[in-house]
């Protein structure tokens, strides 16, 4: 009687080869079933189609449209890939990669925690951390890693080995039904393969987990299914590959072995009482970003900003230091002025003391006029060129590339390594995972780095302006401040600070409650012209600017980087430079329409 009789299938699996030109492999049909504690091998030459079969059975691949994929493109016909019914969808399948993969933003630990947390069938179970700390402990000795020493290591840290230990502890974790292997033991050396194959042997038998292995080790696969201890398959290959060497040249070689430092007892003394797993959560993941993106983007904002403004407030005061109108307004005057005297004297010559003592007082009038003028208009054009214009426009030009080139990169690896496709089957969104933390962050960062370097801009012009004789610092920034802060000609707005004030308050408020809900605007009973008049507000507009214009680049970045599901670690420069192309030619674009709006509120 077969050790499968009397068993539920938790899968059954047929694959059938309906165009011979197309189909990777040979045979007519590909089946299989798999049990509880069971372990199929996928045998074959590479390119045969495995790894494509594996994938859709680990879910990689829609149903519907991996089907209708695989049987135009390839001709591949799945028949059946029934699961057992009482396992939820989410507990049924998970994969450890041909390519070891862990996402590199976590430690070990992290990864482990992730998964964890994950695991469809401990959604509900509230874990303190204590008990996430243990648990983590565990899965990682089941896996023959230390817990202190190897878990708050980075995957970049690992050897190849420690690695697939560490991917296969991710799916433990999960309490997967079934685990598909696609060469877990590649380029691995045959005692650390072995190593592994045992694990996965005690996995199947102790836990019950099926295994679809795809390898082309046949004696480790052995060690797995249980047919060959792993004494047998080192004695296999020693025999194989023993030396004929003669005693003279074996003197001449010898073995320096490097021995791993031993217990978790003696590494305590240094290390921390448990792994980091900082970064598993969005919130943590949204500080990181935060962080990244504002205190790494703030000296190239101030420098940027620095130049922008002294350039501009010193090519702004120098020509207004120029402009002198004094001798074409005595002109017009003269010309002007002339014959109206010699009509009430009935004068052919005018007295010159008549046009001295005009002329004297035409220049204490523009003296007394023309540098005011000159000092406001300084301070209006400072404010709305940055303000309105180009300090939202320089910020997301510079951000495209730091922002949107950095998340594109950070992505396409992600896609490239095969860490989406991780995320995946521990049943977590890979846009989530990555968008939204970034993109909130974004939303923040952008603004206030826009504010900090508009800020150094304006302030940078309330001292060039005077050392250019243009007005003083503090009528300056009187000014700046009347053309930033201007009110909003709404009816609610204008009817509170009226007839009410901001001292009353309280009842008062209550009482004008109605004429305060008014947000259409004071000449117009469009609420079309409302919204323009509150989005085109100096301070509105400044920030509504750089929140769209971050908007864009993380889009064309998350766009760009996802683009391609067969991404190669070739491609992520391409992604990273189209990303940014892209993203600051929509920005400009952008900048163009928002400018349009600006125009219609000048109009209204």
């Amino acid at each position: 009687m077969s050790p499968e009789a009397g068993k539920r299938p938790v899968l059954q699996f047929r694959a059938n080869n309906t165009n011979q030109l197309k189909c990777p492999f040979v045979n007519r049909t590909v089946c299989f079933i798999l049990y509880q504690g069971s372990c199929v091998h996928l045998a074959g030459p590479s390119g045969a189609g495995k790894t494509t079969l594996a994938n859709y059975i680990a879910g990689l691949l829609s149903r519907r449209q991996g089907t209708k994929m695989l049987r135009r493109t390839l001709g591949i016909d799945i028949e059946e890939c029934t699961w057992d019914e009482s396992i939820p969808e989410g507990e049924r399948v998970g994969m450890l990669f041909q390519q070891t993969t862990l996402l590199d933003s976590l430690t070990v630990a992290g990864n482990v925690c992730v998964a964890l947390e994950n695991c469809p069938s401990k959604r509900n179970v509230l874990w303190s951390e204590a008990k996430t700390q243990s648990t983590i402990k565990r899965l990682l000795e089941t896996v023959g890693l230390d817990y202190l020493r190897d878990g708050s290591k980075r995957p970049s840290e690992l050897s190849g080995g420690m690695a697939r230990r560490a991917s296969l502890a991710l799916q433990i974790a999960q309490d997967k039904r079934v685990i598909v292997l696609d060469e877990p033991f590649a380029g691995l050396d045959l005692t650390t393969a072995v190593g592994v194959a045992k694990e996965l042997e005690r996995l199947r038998k102790e836990k019950g987990t099926a295994l679809l292995l795809i390898s082309h080790e046949p004696d480790v696969v052995d060690v797995v299914m249980g047919k060959a201890t792993k004494t047998e398959v080192l004695q296999r290959v020693s025999d194989v590959s023993r030396s004929s060497s003669s005693e003279d040249e074996r003197s001449l070689s010898t073995t320096v072995t490097l021995e791993r430092r031993g217990s978790d007892y003696d590494y305590h003394n240094r290390s921390p009482s448990h792994p980091s797993t900082f970064g598993k959560d969005a919130r943590q993941r949204f500080i990181i970003k935060l962080l990244d993106y504002f205190l790494y983007s703030l000296p190239l904002i101030l420098l940027t900003f620095l130049a922008a403004g002294l350039a501009i407030s010193m090519l702004s005061a120098d020509i207004l230091r120029r402009v002198d109108v004094t001798d074409s307004v005595l002109s017009i005057v003269s010309r002007e002025i002339k014959p109206i005297i010699q009509m009430f004297t009935g004068e052919e010559e005018v007295n010159p003391m008549y046009t001295m003592m005009i002329n004297m007082k035409v220049k204490g009038m523009l003296n007394q006029t023309v540098p005011p003028a000159k000092a406001t208009l300084f301070a209006l054009g400072m404010a709305k060129l940055f303000v309105l214009e180009i300090g939202p426009l320089i910020t997301a030009l510079l951000l495209s590339g730091r922002i949107g080139g950095s998340y594109a990169g950070e992505v396409a690896t992600m896609q490239s390594t095969s860490q989406n496709k991780l995320l995946t089957t521990l049943g977590i969104s890979p846009v989530m995972w990555t968008l939204l933390p970034s993109l909130a962050a974004s939303w923040i960062a952008s603004p206030l780095l826009t504010i900090s370097g508009t800020a150094l801009a304006l302030e940078i012009g309330a001292h060039i302006g005077p050392f250019y004789g243009i007005g003083s610092t503090d009528g300056y920034r009187v000014e700046l401040w009347d053309a930033i802060v201007v009110p909003l000609r709404l009816r609610g707005v204008t009817s509170w600070s009226e007839n009410v004030g901001w001292e009353h308050g309280g009842q008062a408020l209550v009482d004008t409650a109605y004429s305060l809900l008014d947000i259409r605007c004071t000449f117009s009973d469009s609420y079309i012209d409302a919204i323009v008049e509150i989005t085109t507000h100096p301070i509105g507009f400044h920030l509504i600017k750089s929140v769209v214009f971050m908007s864009i680049i993380m889009g064309v970045a998350e766009i760009s980087a996802r683009h391609d599901p067969d991404l190669t670690p070739r491609g992520v420069p391409k992604v990273i430079t189209t990303s940014v192309v892209m993203g600051s030619l929509l920005v400009i674009f952008s900048d163009w329409a928002f400018s349009q709006l600006l125009l219609k509120r000048q109009t209204l």
